[in-house]
């Protein structure tokens, strides 16, 4: 075998494993969940939140928090605050609650999230700017046909490393109304 050949199976063991990876994933109920899109409900979490600062969440999980712990990454990233903001956001794991969750380090907020009602669309490869806006249209076409009342900017959930090339998973989000 050649060294590319070598190079090449090697990247794709590497990838396949750390697709095996298990992390936490934030929980959510699923409403509806119909061939285009799901309905949902997620409860209160604890998050920490950035200015779009991947290092500071890191640190932050890595043990540069109030308390020194080193915290487990879980999925997904959030990449938006639903309010428009530029924002990153970790889900704490689901051990953590406001009373046992480190304070924040420089650049990090720490908050529990608001229980709400979402509309998802799952899509695959790497979320670009344009795969995002288009996938977020699609969902508010949907949205407005499902008579859904949007009551936030699009949010990005991310599931995997930026390194991971295949079986990727992302979503978009909406919070609407509550339907009941």
């Amino acid at each position: 075998m050649d060294k590319i050949t070598m190079g090449l199976m090697a990247f794709l063991l590497f990838s396949f494993n750390l697709m095996a990876q298990k992390y936490e994933t934030q929980e959510f109920k699923v409403l509806n969940d119909s061939e285009e899109f799901e309905l949902r409900y997620y409860p209160p979490v604890m998050k920490i939140q950035s200015d779009n600062d991947f290092g500071s969440l890191f640190r932050y999980i890595s043990g540069r928090n109030s308390s020194n712990t080193k915290i487990a990454m879980t999925t997904p990233v959030y990449m938006g605050d639903g309010q428009g903001n530029q924002v990153m956001e970790f889900v704490l794991p689901s051990s953590f609650d406001q009373n046992n969750t480190p304070i924040g380090s420089e650049g990090v907020r720490v908050f529990q999230s608001n229980p709400g009602h979402f509309i998802a669309m799952s899509f695959g490869g790497y979320a670009t700017a344009r795969s995002q806006k288009k996938y977020a249209d699609h969902l508010l076409a949907i949205a407005d046909e499902n008579n859904f009342e949007i009551i936030s900017a699009p949010i990005l959930l991310v599931y995997n490393a930026p390194y991971q090339v295949f079986g990727r998973k992302n979503e978009v989000l909406f919070e609407i109304v509550d339907p009941k």
